[in-house]
């Protein structure tokens, strides 16, 4: 080496790493504000698209439910089958009755029952007879496109079909999912 070349040498800066802080208290709780808003969201979506709660106002599914019972219902699939339990709307009030007949089939009453494609049901309680009403449905009927026709299991004191006819599937409310029984 030469004296009159300098030597170099290069001294780097350590790079300075920020010091960590701990979480503080505040961001926790944000957080745990967040997360609870997000979960709140979610039901509310729930709830607002795929299901829906009611609470029963008659006595016309009892002994299965009773008045003042909560029930949940799934809105989204309308293809009900004969025995599913539905939630809809009939004089500004929510009820629930049986799915008895789908589309296709022909209801009918006779004095011996509920007759259904000419076969008679077994009833949900055989002390109490399934009989038409003097005012309402004209029977035999056969069921449209997209109709069903339902009839509560308390059979003398439910407001059903036999009064305001079939129902048109796509205007229930949806099919019943779970009871949560009151204490009544």
């Amino acid at each position: 080496m030469d004296e009159t070349s300098p030597a170099t040498e290069v001294v780097q800066d350590p790079v300075e790493q920020p010091a960590k802080r701990p979480h503080g208290v505040l961001n926790d709780i944000l957080r745990l504000v967040l997360k609870i808003l997000v979960i709140v969201l979610v039901f509310m979506l729930m709830f607002t698209f795929l299901f829906g709660t009611a609470k029963v106002t008659s006595n016309s599914m009892e002994p299965n439910l009773k008045e003042g019972d909560r029930i949940i219902y799934y809105r989204l699939d309308k293809n009900y089958v004969a025995t599913n339990c539905v939630a809809f709307r009939y004089n500004d009030q929510t009820q629930v009755m049986r799915v008895v007949a789908v589309a296709g089939d022909t209801v009918d009453m006779t004095e011996d029952g509920l007759v259904i494609n000419g076969a008679l049901q077994s009833e949900p309680d055989p002390t109490k007879d399934t009989l038409p009403f003097k005012e309402g449905t004209s029977f035999p009927v056969k069921l449209k496109k997209g109709e069903v026709f339902l009839m509560g299991d308390n059979r003398p004191d439910a407001v059903d079909s036999r009064q305001f006819g079939p129902v048109n599937a796509k205007d229930t409310l949806g099919e019943l999912m779970t009871v949560i029984r009151s204490e009544k």
